[in-house]
């Protein structure tokens, strides 16, 4: 049976989290007809019932939203969502527009918290019910399991820092005189957290590949055994040896 949403902090923060995400997703040129281009002018509040059927219409795909038993519709919760945007001041609304990120987070915040609040207080909400997903083959990095590098792999190849003198996160590995590869870190990325690894190319005509030559891994010692492991796979699917 479904369960009650109020008891469970995961599926009841899906309402704000719904509501943040609807208003944060909506166009610039949307945005700024809501907010105005200065305090209570040029404001168009023509565009609130389009947010306003669009968060509900998110909604109603995110929980189960019911009144006497009988399912609700869209059309009846915009309504409602409509009347709370209709009521938020110039002065707020003014916020979405804002080049403060702590502006536009708190009008953002107040909206979604006030949406939940007149969702819980106004019908049933309970959670939907999903076939469990099927286990995935493939991890997080794009390997299957089997191919994931184990806690007691390490290295067996020459690694050294990439420029001299230099001690930061930036790597290159060695077979013999060949550089087999590099691993190093971008900062201002999603991936920020993650070591870059690349494989260099193998001095060969006609270069043959059956494995990424570039890609994520989680630590400096996990990027370096996959650079090893791609390289030697290039190495004997073109028939070479590593040193």
């Amino acid at each position: 049976m479904p369960r009650d949403i109020h008891r469970f902090v995961p599926a009841f923060e899906t309402l704000r989290f719904v509501a943040a995400s609807c208003i944060g997703r909506t166009s610039r040129q949307t945005k700024r007809d809501f907010a105005g281009y200065a305090v209570g002018k040029r404001r168009k509040i023509s565009v609130i019932p389009y947010i306003a059927l669009d968060m509900a219409k998110e909604i109603l795909r995110s929980v189960h939203v019911s009144e006497r038993g009988q399912a609700v519709i869209p059309e009846a919760r915009a309504s409602k969502i409509e009347a709370i945007l209709l009521d938020i001041s110039d002065e707020e609304a003014f916020k979405l527009a804002s080049i403060e990120p702590e502006e536009r987070s708190e009008l953002v915040d107040f909206i979604a918290d006030q949406v939940r609040a007149m969702v819980l207080s106004n019908y049933t909400v309970t959670e939907i019910e999903r076939e469990p997903e099927p286990s995935q083959a493939i991890e997080s990095n794009g390997w299957k399991g089997h191919e994931s590098i184990g806690l007691d792999e390490r290295t067996r190849y020459k690694w050294r820092h990439t420029w001299a003198g230099d001690k930061g996160d930036d790597f290159v590995g060695y077979d013999g005189p060949i550089c087999l590869g590099r691993i190093f870190r971008i900062d201002y990325t999603v991936q920020a957290d993650k070591w870059f690894w690349l494989v260099e190319h193998v001095p060969q005509e006609r270069l043959q590949r059956q494995c990424p030559s570039a890609g994520w891994e989680w630590s400096a010692r996990e990027a370096a055994c996959r650079v090893e492991k791609c390289y030697e796979a290039i190495m004997r699917l073109n028939g070479r040896k590593a040193a």
